[in-house]
């Protein structure tokens, strides 16, 4: 019924055998018989193998929409019961709490086994840890940069529709991390993440917004700021992670309603620090 290392990760991915592998264990650790890993729209990681695939794939494609609406973070829901050489399985699906690019998770397992929370939550961060390292390692291909950037630039078109009609945006791009992934292990590189992401939550105002693009570039949108303010704000700013000091660039370009109507103008910000 499967092959219990069958990996797939996406080609636009880019993944290195040591985190498609750690995935992998992951999935067989919960006894998943087939595990996807969906982001945006696209599959990027697939592991085993089920002949009910095209169903289960068609099941997902349908409700893919309705699911980025509605669907409720680490709350599992049944997909699809079938039985297979003698065994009653059954597909769920969870959603992973990303930022602005949804993530969702296919779990094929064996029916009534059942999964405590902390189990998904578990698996949660290493899906997460997955995405965020092979999003680093894309190319800069057309499909990839509107998964990611159509979400934000909505949300940024949201802040200009009052008073405020001009901003910034603040790229912050780290030194490249992926040397530290593999002798620190899983645990240790989520650490170094979460500390960057925390340093800069705490240099977010409450109608601004921050979004990690993957584990070397973040940015963050400063509705109603100046450029002379945001340099006075983030020209001194650091990352300390542990016993580190991470070296980074920043970039900071101004933005207003004109600028993120014109395809041509926002995309240029975008490809350049993407």
């Amino acid at each position: 019924m499967t092959e219990p290392m069958h990996l797939s990760p996406s080609p636009s991915m880019q993944m290195t055998d040591y985190h498609s592998r750690r995935l992998g264990l992951s999935f067989a650790s919960v006894g998943a018989r087939l595990g996807w890993v969906f982001l945006g729209k696209e599959l990027v990681y697939e592991f085993g193998r089920t002949r009910e695939e095209d169903s289960i794939r068609q099941l997902v494609t349908n409700a893919l929409p309705d699911w980025t609406r509605t669907m409720a973070f680490l709350a599992p829901e049944s997909l699809h019961s079938f039985q297979e050489e003698g065994r009653e399985m059954e597909a769920f699906v969870v959603r992973l709490p990303e930022g602005e690019v949804p993530v969702f998770v296919i779990l094929l397992l064996e029916k009534g086994l059942s999964l405590f929370p902390r189990v998904w939550e578990d698996l949660s961060n290493q899906v997460l840890t997955f995405c965020a390292t092979g999003i680093s390692l894309r190319e800069k291909n057309l499909l990839d940069f509107e998964t990611i950037t159509e979400p934000i630039r909505k949300r940024m078109g949201k802040a200009f529709q009052g008073d405020t009609k001009s901003g910034v945006i603040a790229f912050f791009h780290l030194q490249d991390l992926s040397p530290f992934f593999k002798p620190m292990g899983v645990i240790k590189s989520q650490e170094i993440l979460r500390e960057v992401t925390a340093t800069l939550h705490k240099e977010t105002r409450e109608n601004e917004f921050n979004f990690q693009m993957n584990p070397r570039s973040y940015f963050l949108f400063c509705p109603g700021e100046t450029l002379d303010g945001a340099n006075h704000r983030f020209g001194s700013l650091y990352f300390p992670s542990k016993h580190l000091i991470l070296d980074y660039k920043l970039k900071i370009f101004p933005i207003d309603s004109e600028i993120l109507a014109d395809d041509a103008k926002f995309s240029s910000i975008f490809l350049e620090n993407f």
